[in-house]
């Protein structure tokens, strides 16, 4: 072969190993629209939209599998779940669940996606390897959130209206405590060794935080209007909580249990979620129809990026 037809075709070669690379390696954010029925997919190198995947339902809640392969998105209206797939941008399934869907979260392993239904007062537990529900778990009275914890033995529903959480055991899929919480418990996270959890309380503006190993409450964090959604920072140093009527995303110090900042954002501030490397903070105001980005450094909104109608939730890709 000629030397230089050689060098070319390496060249070549080198330029389509850098293009994969690089395509591999974008991160995006997937923000769920609850009136446009969609999935606004934003590339987090820009903060600029890239797609619009529609859904054809109201889309409530929206979550990723570890590897980032399908996204789950719970549909309001329709009491269904639809599965996308992050790399064609299309509908690969979609699964019948409880009344009215509105959080949803995937197990560690991605073996499972565990489906809050607010009507029915039940969590749907559907297999990512059939796309079927093998399970129904009654739980408490309006199920807001839920979140697994970090080893995935146990996943933890916040009750909005029966103010406790419900604690499921993973491997019998079955109630197994339920914890005493504020009014309005909505939504659960976990500090990073799984020892803590931090559940937000819409209607007593606190924040309780709660002993994994007994579900007591340790402590409680004040000063907050509403808070509707929570996200830690992966040191677990930090928490963010939406006020929704504030309209603010709060920092909370965790060793500290106190708000450090609280930062304007749009208006019905309705899910956050952290970067892998607890830089940014991506928010979703319902009413902005945008995503604020928040850095951590600065405690400013960085950008401001106009998705769809009424965005009630964000999914960021690791």
């Amino acid at each position: 072969m000629h030397q230089h037809t050689r060098r070319f075709l390496v060249q070549l070669f080198l330029v389509f190993v850098i293009a994969a690379v690089t395509a591999s390696a974008a991160q995006y954010a997937y923000v769920g629209n609850l009136s446009g029925q969609n999935i606004t997919v934003v590339d987090r190198a820009t903060n600029k939209p890239v797609a619009l995947v529609s859904l054809g339902g109201t889309v409530t809640a929206v979550a990723l599998t570890p590897d980032g392969a399908y996204l789950y998105a719970a549909l309001q209206l329709s009491n269904k779940v639809s599965i996308m797939s992050t790399a064609t941008r299309t509908v690969v399934g979609t699964v019948a669940v409880g009344v009215y869907p509105a959080s949803v979260a995937i197990s560690p392993s991605g073996a499972y996606a565990y489906v809050a239904n607010q009507g029915s007062n039940t969590v749907s537990i559907i297999s990512t390897s059939t796309k079927t529900v093998i399970a129904t778990v009654p739980v408490g009275n309006k199920p807001a959130g839920l979140a697994f914890t970090p080893d995935g033995s146990h996943v933890m529903v916040a009750n909005r209206y029966s103010n406790n959480i419900s604690v499921i055991n993973t491997a019998t899929h079955t109630v197994t405590a339920t914890w005493t919480a504020l009014k309005g418990a909505c939504a659960v996270v976990f500090s990073p060794d799984g020892t803590l959890a931090y559940v937000p309380n819409q209607y007593a503006n606190e924040v309780t935080v709660h002993s994994v190993l007994t579900g007591a409450i340790l402590s409680t964090i004040p000063g907050f209007i509403s808070p509707n959604a929570i996200a830690i920072s992966p040191n677990g140093l930090r928490l963010y909580v939406t006020n929704a009527n504030g309209p603010s995303v709060s920092a909370v110090d965790t060793l500290l249990k106190r708000i450090t900042v609280t930062v304007p954002v749009g208006s019905l501030p309705t899910s956050v979620a952290v970067s892998a490397d607890g830089s940014m903070a991506y928010v979703t105001s319902a009413y902005g129809y945008s995503v604020s980005v928040v850095n951590a450094l600065t405690n400013a909104v960085t950008t401001i990026t106009r998705v769809g109608i009424v965005p009630m939730s964000v999914a960021l890709s690791r």
